[in-house]
């Protein structure tokens, strides 16, 4: 048996689709948004005035890209023109051009692959504290085994761990960043085992590899510190991807090549499964969407085939298909479809991230940390409901193919699971919230009712020496301040005092209202008036509007926070 030869990937374009979360700007800093500091230190960033126009001044593709959507996604991907010019921008754009190749090295003892970075953006989104970075690089006439192990290996931001030989496991052996000249950049340090080591254990924050820190600058991770932007990592071990590869066959593809392309997954003999059998049997039906696919009729000319699968979408096309846009949608169409996609899911992420720490910084003995948790949370349902009414779409294009696949994009994102889980966990607090308000309001109307009728007695007081019973007209204005302040004192001090124990006479108002209660129990009632509750044990402390709980119950129990939530509260 002769060993198959592998097939040869074309044409190879992959662009990682990277959300990242920011750190929230300080107040003090005099600007409100995160990409108006990076408009006045740029670096090597430079804005995209018009998003329609950033890939082609002439707006062939531009416009093509823009009418495939529908008019509330075109307003929240391209802006509102000039008619609506007070409305702000949904996206901010930057790009840099310096960085034109990346050399990557999958193994110590193999030639380094050159790679042509045809794009590098930076996108911001208003309202929501969520950058995406979109790097796109690109080969042709790629073997299919190493293509995959770029898919595999290219886009770890660090390595999960190190193997025998002190490779970053999943890792490229070293990634290299050129200018258009060649001169070294950045370089990757995946094999620095001390350095991710020593951030895990010193910072609890997981790190990132120079070159990857490289290429977000001036922005700068948080654990680093310094700079006027900090971000954090939301997607976790893995930056999603979307990949397209023509050949010249694509039914030549064994299902074991289908499978690790669509999966990423490491390489292996193309007569073998990267998984258990099992586990792929409904891989077609699940993860495939083939309606410009006939692997049977050659002759048919359906020779596209998307494949989804989690943080991986991957095109395989046939190189001389007659159908010449398919580069073009790639580009333009599908990366809009994924970039929204993605920053669903960063912002979901994001959203239960805050309400996650919220919650786990909340101490409810504590009067300050229960003022800083309702600001917190009150600051992220406002967020979320931003998000649900300007971002959050089912809907993006009338298109079939577009329809299908954002929604297939997304439900393998998990998009759809993770906001309605975030749309509990909002309601959730929104009702705490409310329930707060109700029983602060609730004790307030008692204490006020309790007040009011101790201070009936005052009154009564005051109306008796009001009448004309005595005449103090004739007398001398001290005996008249002296007879002012004996009925005022009392009385505030008969005020305070019904203040401070308004909770036992509201008892005891209940005790006495009640048909079904003795006069003996009454009167046990009235005396507990005067009976001070225990005191409690030192460590605890009183809240406003009521006493803490016991410190078994003062704790948030089992919620959930994502993999990934380094981020601030």
């Amino acid at each position: 048996m002769t060993e198959r030869t592998v097939p040869i990937v074309r044409e190879f374009r992959h662009i990682l689709l990277w959300p990242l979360q920011l750190r929230r700007l300080r107040s003090a800093a005099g600007v409100s948004h995160h990409w108006e500091v990076l408009r006045e230190h740029p670096g090597p960033w430079r804005e995209v005035r018009d998003y329609l126009l950033a890939d082609d001044e002439t707006c062939q593709k531009g416009y093509q890209e823009f009418v495939y959507f529908l008019p509330y996604v075109q307003r929240f991907l391209y802006g509102f023109g000039e008619a609506d010019a007070r409305t702000p921008s949904s996206l901010h754009v930057f790009r840099r051009d310096d960085i034109a190749r990346a050399r990557v090295r999958l193994h110590e003892d193999e030639t380094p692959l050159d790679f042509e970075v045809a794009r590098t953006r930076l996108v911001f989104f208003y309202d929501v504290d969520i950058a995406l970075v979109a790097l796109e690089v690109v080969a042709r006439d790629l073997p299919l085994d190493r293509a995959v192990e770029v898919m595999d290996r290219f886009g770890r931001p660090y390595p999960p761990y190190w193997e025998a030989e002190g490779q970053g496991a999943h890792c490229t052996w070293q990634v290299e960043f050129l200018d258009a000249e060649g001169k070294l950049l950045s370089a990757s340090d995946y094999g620095d085992r001390d350095k991710y080591v020593s951030l895990v254990r010193d910072i609890k924050q997981t790190p990132l590899s120079l070159h990857w820190e490289y290429l977000l600058q001036p922005l700068v991770p948080a654990y680093l510190g310094g700079g006027q932007i900090q971000y954090y990592q939301i997607e976790n071990k893995r930056i999603p991807i979307m990949t397209y590869l023509s050949f010249d066959e694509p039914r030549a593809l064994t299902r074991g090549d289908l499978t690790r392309i669509g999966f990423a997954a490491k390489w292996g003999p193309s007569d073998t499964l990267p998984f258990a059998p099992g586990f792929l049997a409904d891989f077609e039906t699940k993860h495939c969407y083939d309606r410009y696919w006939d692997g049977a009729d050659p002759a048919s000319g359906m020779n596209t085939r998307y494949v989804f699968c989690g943080v991986a979408f991957a095109m395989i096309a046939r190189h001389d298909d007659a159908r010449g846009d398919l580069v073009a949608s790639f580009r333009h169409q599908f990366f809009q479809i994924g970039l929204i996609a993605n920053f669903h899911k960063g912002a979901l992420l994001n959203l239960s991230n805050r309400f996650s720490i919220a919650v786990e910084r909340l101490r409810v003995g504590d009067y300050e940390s229960v003022r800083e948790f309702k600001r917190n949370v009150r600051e992220a349902l406002e967020l979320f409901l931003r998000f649900n009414h300007r971002y959050w779409f089912h809907e993006i294009s009338n298109q079939v193919l577009a329809a299908d696949l954002f929604s297939r994009w997304g439900h393998q994102l998990g998009s759809d699971a993770l906001y309605s889980e975030v749309r509990e966990e909002a309601q959730d607090i929104n009702q705490y919230l409310d329930a707060e308000r109700t029983r602060k309001a609730s004790d307030n109307a008692m204490r006020l009712t309790v007040v009011s009728a101790c201070g009936m007695v005052g009154t009564v007081v005051t109306g008796f020496l009001g009448m004309n019973l005595f005449s103090h007209a004739d007398l001398p204005g001290w005996d008249k301040a002296w007879i002012f302040l004996g009925i005022f004192i009392p009385t505030m001090a008969l005020g305070l005092y019904t203040v401070v124990i308004s909770k036992r006479i509201a008892t005891f108002f209940e005790a006495l209202s009640s048909e079904r209660m003795t006069w003996r129990e009454k009167v046990t009632a009235f005396r507990q008036i005067f009976r001070p509750p225990p005191r409690q044990p030192r460590g605890r402390k009183r809240v406003a509007g009521g006493d803490a709980p016991t410190r078994r119950n003062a704790g948030t129990g089992g919620k959930r926070t994502p993999a990934t939530g380094t981020g601030p509260a």
